[in-house]
């Protein structure tokens, strides 16, 4: 039985890895030219079980509503992509509720906590090297308003397994050193010191060479088109004018999932939300973060990856628009500004690598993993932010679920069926 996986980003090489270790026949079709070039190439860097929260929190309504009017908003609704996010968008409103925001980051929480455990448990297995460290992260907060919502969420989460550390100015700087110039406009911190960090497109590259070396195939430059079906069930896809045949078909292809499934009437409460990064080389500047520092009132961070600072934050819905927005750049430069002065200070901004990237999220906050209506057709999409973070999970759980075994989490609330 040979399983084709659509995507060769972190879900999809994810994906391969998990159904080799069960012994099936894996191919790997990727659109881009190489691996990972797509959402999984230049993230936030962060593997949090500490951050499972949806975007859809609780009044986010009024913050979508401002964002039309203000171009330095965290989280940017575009006037032009109100109509094609009309239905998705009253969904992802009514899943705004207290009750099922909370069920969302307590599902999110358990899938991620699992996921960090198979992705360190793969990374020792294989000797996959890609930037990785320990240390937790770090949140800050300039409000008590702030760091009130915060606790909220991880009080809930501390009594599933989450810990973390509640710092005053004085431990922040304890733990985080080159934060002491902004220790007075931080009224608290927390550090959730089982969330670990690591280069993402990295990870990738190193899983995709242990995987060709044993066996898979993961063919580049490979569209798919459509998806073929025939009574009811996959037979293979359609890449140009050649088809390829499969008995079954993981679909982990981003945003671009929720377009191959339309031609076979299937509608994917995915839409894509565009994230910014911004790398920028430190090489010989003391004093950058040792561990990712998260500022909550500016919904950003800052990641150390090497030599290199990555600038993560920012959501824009914008349709399928990957065009950066100079103005979604400065406000991860504001953010290295407001947390490392004296770092910002030092750095060509000039030199910096901005980057876009169309994050598939699900109406409800949760990915979506499993079977569809259509036998042999199986997702592994809609993770939004967190699609680093769940990857390794997603795909075990993905994996058990094709092979008629117990996931060793429940796979319910990411099921297909209802959403």
């Amino acid at each position: 039985m040979t399983t084709l996986v659509v995507g060769a980003g972190l879900l999809g090489l994810c994906t391969a890895r998990s159904l080799l270790a069960r012994g099936e026949t894996v191919r790997v079709l990727e659109a881009r030219e190489a691996v990972a070039l797509e959402t999984s190439y230049a993230n936030g860097g962060m593997l949090t079980p500490s951050l499972p929260e949806p975007w859809n929190d609780p009044g986010v309504h009024r913050h979508l509503a401002a964002s039309l009017f203000d171009p330095k908003s965290a989280m940017k609704l575009h006037l032009h992509a109100v109509p094609s996010l009309f239905f998705w968008g009253i969904s992802f409103l009514r899943n705004s509720a207290p009750s099922r925001y909370f069920r969302a980051c307590e599902d999110n929480f358990r899938l991620a906590s699992y996921s960090l455990q198979q992705t360190q448990a793969v990374t020792r297995e294989l000797n996959l090297q890609y930037s990785q460290s320990s240390g937790g992260t770090l949140s800050v907060f300039r409000s008590e308003r702030d760091l009130n919502a915060k606790k909220v969420v991880a009080d809930r989460l501390a009594a599933l397994g989450m810990r973390y550390s509640l710092l005053d100015g004085a431990g922040i700087v304890a733990l985080e050193p080159s934060l002491a110039d902004v220790r007075q406009k931080l009224v608290a911190g927390m550090h959730f010191r089982d969330d670990e960090f690591g280069d993402a497109q990295k990870f990738c590259v190193a899983l995709a060479d242990a995987l060709t070396t044993s066996g898979v195939s993961i063919d580049t430059g490979m569209q798919v088109a459509e998806i073929v079906q025939s009574n009811g069930r996959v037979t293979g896809v359609r890449v140009g004018n050649e088809s390829i045949a499969a008995d079954r078909i993981v679909l982990a292809a981003g945003p671009d999932s929720r377009q191959l499934l339309r031609s076979l009437g299937i509608s994917l409460p995915v839409q894509p939300a565009k994230g910014y990064s911004v790398t920028i080389d430190v090489s010989g500047i003391a004093g950058t973060p040792r561990i990712p520092v998260l500022d909550d009132s500016m919904h950003a961070g800052v990641t150390p990856l090497d030599h290199r600072l990555r600038l993560v934050g920012t959501a824009e819905f914008t349709g399928f628009r990957k065009q950066i927005d100079q103005v979604r750049v400065d406000n991860l430069f504001d953010l290295l500004h407001a947390l490392f002065p004296s770092v910002d200070a030092r750095i060509d901004r000039k030199k910096a690598l901005p980057w876009a990237g169309l994050r598939p999220m699900s109406a409800d906050g949760k990915p979506i993993i499993g079977s569809t209506p259509i036998d042999g057709l199986f997702l592994n999409t809609g993770h939004g932010h967190l699609g680093w973070s769940m990857a390794m999970g997603s795909a075990e759980l993905l994996a058990d679920l094709m092979q008629g075994l117990a996931p060793a989490i429940d796979s319910g609330p990411f099921s297909f069926s209802g959403r």
